[in-house]
């Protein structure tokens, strides 16, 4: 039984919408955006799912609201760690 096929974490589809929305694909090269994926996946609290839909009709949006910023900051403080590591291994 693979139960990992059928279960999601809500919050990487919201990211992956505003990478989306923020055309970050144009922006900047696939490694990068991996390395900001995950490190702006690992500051959210996980919300796992079995189907995205239902979260997305039942969200009040307040809630969606809330969940927005805090997006937006992990998006934020991924940037600056991203680019913190970019400029180390640049000295090096």
């Amino acid at each position: 039984m693979y139960l990992d096929e059928d279960i999601k974490n809500f919050m990487e589809t919201l990211v992956e919408e505003e990478f989306s929305a923020q055309s970050f694909n144009k922006a900047y090269d696939h490694e990068y955006l991996q390395d900001l994926f995950c490190i702006t996946l690992n500051q959210l609290k996980p919300h796992y799912v079995r189907n995205t839909i239902d979260v997305r009709i039942n969200i009040t949006s307040t809630e969606r609201s809330d969940i927005s910023k805090k997006i937006a900051i992990a998006i934020n403080e991924g940037h600056r760690i991203c680019l913190l590591y970019t400029s180390d291994a640049a000295d090096e």
